[in-house]
């Protein structure tokens, strides 16, 4: 079992890396082991298009280091106030995605305007902090509450998943959401969002 959730992280940063979302030293991934209160996380300031196995750091939730030989990110206090705090999150996700990072400039959540942007409901924005900094981490679990997503000021986006596959996805739907933001302000017009009543139902559909 352990074997396999260090052989997905390592696919789920290789495929995050190869859509510009995790940048060469930005961007970390964790994930839970079930049924202990440990997890693997990737390493702070190597390549990251050319993680192995052997790269990752095993923790458990205080932050001890159990196993690996790097460094583990420095954002990891980020990801384990998250995983104290949601019993029900099984990875967590931060990445560099350019068009994400772009929209938190502008400090206002990623709008209803396509199906992608309603299945992650509201991403917030968080302000700077500095990483791995109480005040970060408390902020991040603030704006997380419940939900599955966040976009970090001047630092790109955090999402959260049952499991790697669906962290991994929502950190690519929200950077497509962000995508289309980008554009329609580069376009110069008013974006039409989904109707209220309309999200809440499709809300139902596609989550």
């Amino acid at each position: 079992m352990a074997r396999d959730i260090k052989n997905e992280l390592i696919s789920v940063v290789d495929e995050l890396y190869d859509a510009d979302l995790i940048t060469p030293k930005g961007g970390n991934v964790s994930a839970r082991i079930p049924d202990r209160d440990e997890l693997w996380i990737t390493p702070t300031q190597l390549y990251k298009g050319g993680l192995t196995e052997e790269t990752l750091i095993r923790v458990n939730l205080q932050g001890k280091k159990l196993e690996g030989r790097d460094r583990p990110s420095v954002e990891l206090p980020m990801h384990l106030s998250i995983y104290r705090t949601r019993e029900d999150v099984g990875a967590v996700i931060h990445t560099h995605a350019p068009m994400a990072t772009i929209v938190g400039l502008f400090e206002d959540p990623v709008p209803p305007l396509t199906i992608e942007a309603i299945a992650l409901g509201e991403a917030p924005v968080v302000p700077f902090l500095l990483s791995g900094t109480r005040e970060q981490c408390q902020s991040v679990v603030d704006a997380l509450g419940t939900g599955s997503a966040a976009l970090l000021q001047n630092h790109g986006l955090v999402t959260v998943g049952k499991d790697l596959r669906e962290a991994a996805n929502r950190a690519q739907q929200l950077e497509f959401a962000a995508r289309t933001v980008v554009t329609c302000r580069l376009l110069g017009g008013q974006p039409a969002v989904i109707p209220e009543k309309l999200a809440e139902f499709l809300k139902k559909i596609v989550v």
